[in-house]
């Protein structure tokens, strides 16, 4: 955690224990500043899951339909198993030409088209998603975004703990400056969203084969959910 501290007296100097605190005098003002940070952690409670299908083919009505085909497969396996409608939602879709270089024989031309979605679901029903978008086509898995239901509630428990170190480091410094603490003059406060977002095989996106007889498994490690506050509090010396 880093801590800041900056004090002002009119009669002493405080020694600085560490690089991460300073104190300095100044004849005009009886106060001291704290500034702190402070992180909280909490598990995982919903997870948005990136998944897609990619195909190629020599025509363009024939690299559509099959596209078309499986996406509607997919989104129908997914639905089929709980998933709401509102919780699919299409990322992006392409349709593209590819010719072969210029000079390069024999001259060629194919067709590829991808779709992607984004799948908002319970943490602890990503794994789950995952599985059932492989087996009925997908064969790109974007990686798995992890957070928590309220991130706003998440925010303000970490500028609280920030607020209470401050407070802690501050009654530290007074008692050994051997003066009161007084009331808070004034607070200014940041909060850092500092978001663990998806460990999937190691990778950010992995891509899965998919054949008739044999589906490869993918394991999902979902990971905490991080916020960093930081707070500048200015006290009072009390009299």
């Amino acid at each position: 955690m880093r801590v800041l501290v900056v004090m002002f007296l009119i009669f002493c100097v405080i020694a600085v224990p560490s690089a991460a605190q300073s104190s300095r005098i100044a004849s005009d003002k009886k106060t001291i500043e704290i500034r702190a940070t402070d992180r909280i952690n909490s598990p995982a409670e919903v997870a948005t899951v990136r998944i897609g299908f990619q195909n190629v083919a020599s025509s363009k009505d024939g690299v559509y339909d099959e596209n078309v085909r499986t996406a509607n497969k997919i989104v129908q396996a997914l639905r089929t198993a709980g998933t709401p409608a509102d919780a699919i939602e299409t990322d992006s879709i392409k349709l593209e030409r590819e010719d072969t270089a210029q000079g390069v024989k024999p001259a060629s031309t194919r067709y590829s088209a991808d779709q992607e979605w984004r799948i908002r679901v319970k943490a602890s029903e990503a794994q789950k998603i995952v599985d059932i978008a492989v087996s009925a086509g997908a064969n790109q898995v974007g990686g798995v975004d992890w957070n928590v239901s309220d991130p706003e509630a998440l925010e303000s428990k970490a500028y609280a703990a920030a607020l209470a170190r401050a407070k802690r480091i501050a009654e530290q410094t007074a008692s050994q400056a051997g003066v009161k603490l007084g009331e808070i003059l004034s607070i200014s406060n940041s909060v850092s969203p500092f978001t663990q977002l998806y460990r999937t095989l190691n990778t950010e996106s992995a891509m899965i084969g998919v054949s008739p007889t044999t589906v490869t498994s993918l394991r999902l490690f979902p990971e905490d959910v991080s916020r960093e506050a930081s707070v500048t509090v200015v006290y009072a010396i009390a009299p």
